[in-house]
C-alpha cells in the first residue's frame, strides 16, 4: 500500500477510510481558508507559473533538481496530493462522501481559460454549507445564466459519470485538501491537467494506484487500442507475439486501458502482489 495507506488507512486503502472524508475536519478554518485560496490561485494563472518553473528546473543540475523536487513533494503530500484510483475503488469513495457534487476543473480553466469544463466531482464540500468556497468558485469562473455550476449527483450518477470520462480516455485521481480530508475525484489527461503535467517533468504529485494492469494473450488480438488510451505510455505491442504488453515500470494502475478493449482482455492486479511494481509508488 502507499505511504497515506500506512498513515490515513487504518488497515484499508485509505481513500476507504471514511474518517477521511468527515465533515467535521471542515471545521478547521485553516483547511477551508485552504481550499477557498486553492480556487482562487490555481483557476488563475497557474499553469504559466508552473511551465515557467519546470523550465527553469530544467537548467540546474539533475541532482540538485530532484533534491528541489523531494522537498516540495513533501510539501503537497500536507497539502494536497492524490492518488490514481480505477472505478471499482470508487463505488465504496462515493458511498462515503457526505456530498457529491460536480464542479468545474479549475486546471482547465488554467490551461485553456475554459469556465465551463466539468470534469471534477467535490466530495463533502457541500457549497450551500460552505459559502466562502462557492463564492470563490463563482467569482473565479463567473458562469452564465443558464450553467448549474454546483450539479448534485448521487452516488449511482457519480458512478455514470465515471465510466463516460473513461470512455474520453481520462484517469481517475483522488485528492486531499490538508491531509487526510479527501475533497475531490479528478478525471485528467495529459493535455491540460496540472499534476499531469508535471507528471512529464518527473515531479509527483500523486500517488501511483494500488494496481497493475495485465494482458490476457489468448483474449489479444493486437488492436493497439490499449496502448493509444494510456496516458503514462505503459502499453506497448509485441510484433513478434502480436498482442498488447504492459510496462509494470510504467504502470499507475488507473484501468483506462480496460474500457477501450473490446476484447476483455486486460485486467488489474494488486500492485503488493507484483513483483517488480510492488515497490513503486
Amino acid at each position: 500500500m502507499c505511504q497515506f495507506c500506512h498513515q490515513h488507512g487504518e488497515g484499508k486503502k485509505w481513500y476507504h477510510n471514511a474518517a477521511n472524508y468527515a465533515e467535521d475536519l471542515l471545521n478547521d478554518l485553516e483547511r477551508r481558508r485552504y481550499i477557498q485560496e486553492f480556487v482562487y490561485d490555481v483557476a488563475t494563472d497557474k499553469a504559466r507559473e508552473l511551465e515557467e518553473t519546470f523550465q527553469r528546473a530544467l537548467k540546474v543540475p539533475r541532482w540538485l533538481r530532484e533534491i528541489g523536487y523531494r522537498f516540495y513533494e513533501q510539501k503537497y503530500r500536507r497539502d494536497h496530493f492524490g492518488q490514481v484510483i480505477p472505478k471499482e475503488d470508487l463505488h465504496e469513495v462515493y458511498r462515503n462522501a457526505g456530498a457529491i457534487v460536480r464542479l468545474p476543473c479549475v486546471c482547465r480553466k488554467s490551461s485553456t481559460g475554459a469556465r465551463e469544463a466539468r470534469y471534477c466531482i467535490g466530495l463533502t464540500l457541500d457549497p450551500e454549507k460552505l459559502l466562502e468556497i462557492k463564492e470563490a468558485f463563482l467569482e473565479t469562473f463567473r458562469f452564465g445564466p443558464h450553467v448549474d455550476p454546483f450539479e448534485r449527483l448521487t452516488a449511482e450518477q457519480a458512478m455514470a459519470l465515471t465510466e463516460d470520462f473513461e470512455k474520453e480516455g481520462l484517469i481517475h485521481t483522488i485528492w486531499t485538501f490538508k491531509t487526510p480530508f479527501i475533497g475531490a475525484v479528478c478525471n485528467c489527461d495529459r493535455a491540460d491537467c496540472l499534476a499531469m503535467k508535471a507528471y512529464q517533468y518527473q515531479f509527483r504529485l500523486f500517488f501511483r494506484g494500488e494496481y497493475v494492469a495485465r494482458v490476457d494473450e489468448q483474449r489479444c488480438i493486437g488492436c493497439r487500442r490499449c496502448a493509444q488510451a494510456c496516458q503514462f505510455g505503459a502499453l506497448g505491442y509485441s510484433a513478434h507475439r502480436r498482442t498488447a504488453f504492459v510496462d509494470p515500470l510504467r504502470c499507475y494502475g488507473c484501468g483506462i486501458c480496460r474500457a477501450h478493449c473490446e476484447q476483455e482482455a486486460i485486467s488489474l492486479q494488486e500492485r503488493a502482489a507484483h513483483p517488480r511494481a510492488a515497490s513503486l509508488w
